[in-house]
């Protein structure tokens, strides 16, 4: 077995040790559209908690795991030492309550406006008409902005997709729609006018959200009805072929 593939062997072996965490905030009383109650803002986390190197075995594991590229971030709490592997963030919106979706979005980064053409021409729930016909009774639509995944942990059989799906359970659980625009966030502003690299970096990333069920609707976003059966059955799929390190 190569290095690489002994590297990739080992890190599937702590994959029973992840743990979800959430974070989201959503404000009582609205003071502009940026804190519209009706909209949640959410962070989600997977990590994995160190155990304590009570060992020189635990303690050379330990250092393994701290090596660059396996995880986004290093964090404590209390005593213990977590390595943050995934993170996921968005926005959730009740389109009942919300008093202007546009106004709520623009008042976000620009990650945001690319999520307009949603809501554009909307029809009775404040979803472009195209999306309203075929939902299911429900009222909440979940965005994913961004998604990031610890280099180490890619290719991996479909460890991120697996704990992207995981993590919209609770996320999305009462979604009639989730939305995203896939895009590779790694590549940095000042090479973005590459616009080759651009184009083929962006096919891998939206092949990844097919895979989990999304299909795209137009400008660069694609949706997922959760629903269907299209990413349920993706995510069960995903967790036979990494049955045996769950």
């Amino acid at each position: 077995m190569t290095d690489a593939a002994s590297s990739e062997a080992d890190l599937l072996t702590y994959l029973n040790r992840l743990e979800l965490r959430f974070d989201s905030s959503a404000s009582l009383v609205a003071s502009d559209a940026h804190d519209d109650p009706a909209t949640l803002e959410w962070h989600c986390r997977t990590v994995l908690p160190l155990w304590e190197p009570d060992d020189e075995e635990t303690e050379a594991d330990n250092a393994r795991l701290l090596a660059p590229g396996v995880s986004l971030a290093q964090s404590s709490r209390g005593e213990d030492q977590e390595l943050t592997i995934l993170a996921m963030s968005g926005l959730t919106v009740d389109l009942w309550r919300v008093g202007s979706i546009y106004a709520s979005l623009d008042s976000r980064d620009a990650d945001y406006a690319h999520f307009m053409p949603l809501f554009e021409k909307a029809g009775d729930l404040g979803l472009h008409p195209d999306l309203e016909e075929g939902l299911v009774s429900g009222d909440q639509i979940v965005i994913i902005d961004r998604v990031r995944i610890a280099p180490a942990w890619r290719g991996l059989g479909g460890v991120g997709r697996l704990l992207i799906g995981r993590l919209l359970r609770w996320v999305a659980s009462q979604a009639v729609l989730v939305a995203t625009h896939p895009y590779p966030i790694d590549i940095p502003v000042s090479e973005r006018d590459d616009t080759e690299r651009e184009a083929r970096e962006k096919a891998v990333v939206q092949r990844t959200w097919q895979s989990l069920g999304f299909e795209p609707f137009r400008e660069d976003v694609w949706m997922m009805q959760p629903h269907l059966s299209a990413h349920g059955d993706a995510v069960e799929r995903l967790e036979a072929a990494l049955a045996q390190h769950l």
